[in-house]
């Protein structure tokens, strides 16, 4: 498929046949995940899920999302959290690029905090996701489906996947065969997404 057909047909599902996945099609998706860009501080690991009792096991680690045992396989989409904001000097670039995007008191609010796995987390919390839309597409490609799942209690999961201190799944994708076909978004004109130079 052409890439904007693949971004047409991406709809998401939560309801999969019981079928298989060849591991022809498990080796593109997670080569199209590799592509992904990294961040100089955050670098990915991918968990392939297929054992139905771990699938069970990370479903009961979910917010409203059980069906996620239903997928033939379940994507952990994991990161390196070893980089700590709270470590670095004031004039890295880390800390001056993340007070200029989220502010000062934000910034420091994360160098300070106790909890430090969890502002590590949070801080390396979005570019995973670049390599979860590789995965979701990449999976589009070959007539699967599936879907982001990331209200999930990473702490948990992290213990189910018997994750390392350093390493922590940010969210998960499962996929499959679509056993629903999702209606088309109705109602908002999507070319009001758009504008040019400033907002008028």
């Amino acid at each position: 498929m052409e890439l904007l057909e693949v971004m047409r047909k991406r709809r998401s599902v939560r309801k999969f046949k019981d079928m298989d996945i060849d591991n022809s099609i498990i080796t593109d998706i997670l080569e199209s995940a590799k592509l992904a860009p990294e961040t100089d501080t955050c670098n990915y690991y991918f968990g392939v899920i297929e054992d139905k009792k771990v699938k069970n096991e990370i479903s009961s680690a979910t917010l409203w999302a059980q069906w996620v045992s239903k997928a033939p396989v379940i994507i952990a989409c994991c990161c390196d959290i070893s980089w700590d904001i709270g470590e670095q000097n004031d004039d890295d670039y880390g800390v001056i690029g993340n007070k200029l995007r989220y502010g000062e008191d934000i910034v420091n609010f994360l160098r300070k905090h106790e909890n430090r796995k969890a502002c590590k987390t949070l801080v390396q919390s979005t570019p995973v996701y670049i390599a979860a839309q590789h995965i979701i597409l990449t999976a589009v490609s070959h007539n699967l489906r599936g879907c982001l799942v990331d209200f999930i209690d990473i702490e948990k999961i992290n213990k189910i996947l018997g994750l390392p201190e350093h390493i922590t799944c940010q969210l998960l994708v499962p996929i499959g065969y679509a056993d629903e076909t999702p209606e088309q978004k109705r109602g908002k004109n999507r070319n009001d997404m758009i504008f040019y130079d400033k907002w008028e």
